[in-house]
């Protein structure tokens, strides 16, 4: 409770305030004659249920919107709805690219880049479409113009898996029978952006057909930054008496450039400025489903889904070096673990000992005149010896190089290529008649999932542009085999899961359930290399939950919760910690080899081992809250508090290295508080967040550009330190002003609140500003079939960052920047317009 406590002042006079207009029946924020729809919606709480419960009756909050939402929001894509009208929700640019952000929900993530901790489950029409190497989500293959209604379920929930430590997103996509129209849109504007969608769904009451076709394309607002993303989705439906079958396909292609943060050196001189290029990601995805239901009477329902999923995706990331072409007198070497610091301490640079200071008999001048150096291995002696300490370790690769043999040290060429396909089902039953004389709800069901992984990855010593800084087009055609990667992993998991909503009265509902996952993970060298290191890794666990729902009078209802979910340690996560390091270098002398040789850091993802010391995450989470309405304005008012018990950090060693480790409990506490209504022909929302993102206990991290790091590369992060990436307040106003039946005029309204630079997490060095966005939009309709939009986002065209990390010394690519500090930042995209108009028809 100290993080609560912290706010306390907020937190109280909100709920006093609260508290208040619920017992007196005030109507403190409606004018008179506002009002809503009148509306019954029901929620999902299973992945694959076809029966919704009242969400009044579920002890945990749900944020729920509908196609016409997503529609009037003008939003780039569902992230960008998420982060703009949902509470708790906000999005880091770590990759640089708007179709591929890092999305945060209460703390938890949701991301495409591999090496992220996940903790969000997301489903599209009942499957999970997390990836399977390492749960990451690709936002660009789910096209928001298909989407007919999504939830966004706060807390730890087992009902939805592993994974769903933080919360879940339910997402249910359009068909021919709740989509019954023709639609065709067309957008363009600020940095060559311009955007396809055409739709069209009718049935004739048995059978029904949607379809699905989207394109994206923009060259962007930095430089080298063009990306395209292309959709088409088809659901094939019939409906009879009490049998419901759906079909779908799915295909997204896309080519997506994201150049990564930038120095803040950099950024200073021109803030559309890249560090590195290219970074490349091409997706190839398929995916087909069937579900079905089958009601035996009005009370007792069957249904199901099985899926299947392929998505191969090729990347190409241009990169700094950290490898060095070294001119020795016993030839040209290509040598690594020479550490610039360290070298300052003797007096020396990398060009001193491998350029100009190696005479032709190979006598070491300067600093040390008359050392011999003949290679990589007297050259590390010579150093140490000047160091009086094993200080260097000197790797020499040139023996690992494939290819055409020319070294270079410029840039690296990170190619890879990963197929990921995923099959499963899931079959449930339900029944909602009474039991003991009491209203009931309850579903049961099992599932099973399998996802299968095939990755290798290559790395090209290359050249690199200093102009653009690109290393496109300009590999050497040389390998080194040693960081090479060739692996297939599998992961299998079993569930059986229950939960019943069961009215004790006409007012109290109490429900409990539960799931039960049995997993496991395999790894398989495919190089043949180290055939010692495969393995397979199994994780069981049942995670309850209960909870109870009191409707205090008819527009005020009370809930509380607690509930626990898990995850297994991912393939990726399973490959880069701390363990592996021990197994690694016991393979190593088990085989003769030096195991000072093997490296500390993985890049990942370049090396999979087996059997490490990675336990399984465990979220224990308590909810409890107040929602309904006062007359015409909707509210809610609720405290979350989620422990990960065992939780696995991704510690930064640079730019792109690092490795995963349990490092005990986090903790997510907060407090979110969200109100919507209308006033004469304004409808409005507003909702506040505070998330309060901390470690809960103190441990030794590594990040060895940190500033205040010790020799080893070390910082100590304490209990209450806060998770990086994550603003502890955000403020979101919305509102559309219906100027008559055909003009509407729309603005939204964004706050986030500073953050943590990722590699501090000890919280020593500067946070990232917090921020302000405000955006608007206008919608014009021209008879019944013709709409003409326009949106403008950052109005003002502030100046924001909303990520940040500690990198590599800038100076190694940049020479002359005034800032040299290795402070990268996602830079906010500047002002934006787009205009576009929308044909429909019955």
């Amino acid at each position: 409770m100290a993080i609560l406590v912290h706010t306390g002042n907020l937190a109280v006079c909100a709920w006093l305030f609260y508290a208040l207009c619920c017992v007196f029946g005030v109507d403190c924020f409606a004018a008179e004659g506002a009002g809503f729809d009148e509306e019954i919606t029901v929620v999902a709480p299973t992945p694959g249920g076809h029966v919704g419960i009242a969400p009044e009756k579920l002890p945990f909050n749900v944020q729920s919107a509908d196609s016409d939402a997503l529609e009037r929001a003008q939003s780039l894509d569902l992230t960008d709805f998420l982060s703009t009208q949902l509470a708790s929700v906000n999005i880091n640019s770590a990759q640089g690219n708007p179709l591929q952000p890092d999305l945060q929900y209460r703390g938890y993530t949701a991301s495409p880049l591999l090496g992220l901790p996940m903790g969000i489950a997301v489903y599209q029409n009942g499957v999970r479409i997390n990836e399977p190497l390492g749960d990451s989500v690709n936002w660009d293959l789910l096209p928001e113009s298909a989407i007919h209604s999504l939830s966004l379920i706060g807390g730890a929930n087992p009902l939805f898996g592993l994974n769903a430590l933080g919360g879940a997103l339910s997402i249910v996509m359009k068909n021919g029978f709740n989509f019954e129209r023709h639609a065709l849109e067309f957008s363009g504007g600020s940095w060559g952006r311009h955007s396809v969608t055409a739709e069209s769904g009718a049935n004739n009451e048995t059978f029904g057909f949607y379809a699905n076709v989207s394109y994206f394309y923009e060259d962007g607002w930095r430089d080298l930054s063009a990306s395209n993303a292309t959709n088409l989705y088809a659901a094939l439906s019939w409906r009879g008496a009490v049998t419901n079958v759906d079909f779908t396909g799915q295909y997204g292609g896309s080519e997506l450039r994201g150049n990564g943060p930038a120095p803040v050196g950099l950024i200073a001189i021109d803030r559309k400025a890249i560090f590195t290029a290219p970074d490349i990601t091409d997706n190839d995805m398929h995916m087909f489903t069937a579900d079905f239901s089958h009601a035996f009477d009005d009370a007792f329902e069957i249904g199901g889904n099985a899926f299947y999923r392929s998505n191969h995706t090729d990347s190409f990331n241009g990169d700094t070096s950290e490898f060095l072409e070294c001119m020795l007198d016993g030839g040209d070497f290509l040598i690594e673990g020479l550490e610039p610091g360290d070298l300052d301490d003797l007096g020396f640079d990398e060009d001193d000992l491998c350029a100009d200071n190696i005479l032709g008999g190979g006598v070491l001048v300067g600093p040390a005149p008359g050392v011999v150096v003949t290679g990589p291995e007297s050259l590390e002696d010579a150093l140490n010896a000047l160091a009086m300490g094993d200080v260097f370790a000197i790797d020499d690769l040139t023996d690992s190089i494939s290819g055409t043999g020319i070294l270079g040290h410029d840039a690296i060429n990170n190619q890879s290529a990963r197929t990921q396909k995923t099959y499963g089902m899931d079959m449930q039953l339900t029944f909602t008649g009474e039991m003991f004389g009491h209203g009931n709800y309850l579903v049961a069901g099992f599932a099973y999932f399998k996802g299968e992984a095939d990755f290798d990855s290559v790395a090209e010593l290359s050249a690199i542009n200093p102009q653009t800084r690109s290393s496109a087009g300009l590999g050497v055609g040389s390998f080194v085999d040693e960081v090479a990667t060739d692996v297939a992993t599998e992961t299998a998991t079993w569930s059986v899961y229950f939960l019943n909503a069961m009215d004790i009265t006409n007012s109290v509902t109490v429900t409990l359930g539960g799931r039960f996952n049995d997993t496991a993970v395999t790894l398989r060298d495919r190089s043949g290399a180290r055939p010692e290191l495969n393995g397979e890794h199994k994780f069981k666990r049942f995670n309850p939950s209960v909870g109870l729902t009191y409707s205090v009078t008819k527009t005020l209802n009370l809930y509380a919760g607690y509930s626990e979910s898990s995850r297994a340690p991912t393939p990726i996560e399973l490959a880069c910690n701390e363990g592996v390091l021990e197994i690694a270098r016991d393979a190593a002398i088990a085989k003769g080899d030096d195991p000072s040789d093997i490296d500390f850091e993985c890049r990942l993802p370049n090396a999979f081992l087996a059997d490490p010391p990675l336990d399984d995450v465990v979220a224990k989470s308590f909810e409890v809250g107040l929602r309904g309405d006062f007359g015409a304005v909707k509210h809610r008012i609720g405290y979350f508090h989620t422990t990960n018990r065992n939780d696995i950090v991704f510690q930064s060693t640079g730019r792109s290295t690092g490795l995963f480790a349990n490092v005990g409990d986090t903790i997510r506490q907060g407090v979110e508080i969200a109100f919507a209504g209308g006033w004469h022909a304004l409808d409005w929302s507003a909702s506040y967040s505070y998330i309060g993102a901390t470690f809960g206990d103190a441990f030794t991290g590594l990040s060895p550009m940190h500033e205040f790091a010790n020799d080893d590369g070390e910082i100590q992060i304490d209990d209450g330190d806060r998770i990086p990436g994550i603003p502890a307040h955000q403020l979101k106003l919305g509102g559309d002003y219906h100027v008559n039946r055909r003009i509407a005029l729309g603005f939204d309204f964004i706050y986030n609140s500073d953050q943590v630079l990722r590699g501090d997490e000890s919280n020593q060095l500067d946070e990232i500003a917090g921020y302000t966005l405000l955006n608007l939009r206008a919608t014009i309709q021209f008879r019944d079939r013709f709409n003409f939009f326009v949106r403008v986002t950052n109005l003002f065209d502030t100046d924001y960052e909303n990520f940040g990390l500690l990198g590599e010394d800038p100076s190694a690519v940049i020479s002359g920047l005034v800032d040299n500090r290795p402070r990268f930042l996602g830079v906010g995209a500047e002002r934006g317009v787009w205009a576009g108009v929308r044909l429909s028809f019955p």
